[in-house]
């Protein structure tokens, strides 16, 4: 599993859930959501954050950027960004 591709479609599945409040806390509502320890996924969440995939908000709580609405909303784009491993 690429764990930034499948960090990048939770936070896309909660874009179109709720697009009016697309936020994730990455310490409280990501690792549930996931099945993985937040300190195993906040490595990840700060690269997103870095490469300007994921916009910060406020401690811990993300939404996707638009470059991440553009990678996420295309499967070839997704590809050659994130590859399944």
């Amino acid at each position: 599993m690429n764990l930034k591709r499948a960090i990048l479609l939770e936070y896309r599945r909660i874009h179109d859930a709720t697009p009016d409040l697309p936020y994730l806390h990455a310490r409280d509502g990501l690792p549930g959501r996931l099945g993985l320890a937040y300190e195993a996924l906040a490595p990840s969440v700060r690269e997103l954050e870095q490469g300007r995939f994921l916009h910060w908000k406020a401690q811990d709580l993300y939404k996707l950027s638009p470059r991440g609405l553009r990678v996420t909303a295309d499967a070839s784009e997704l590809d050659r960004e994130f590859p399944e491993e």
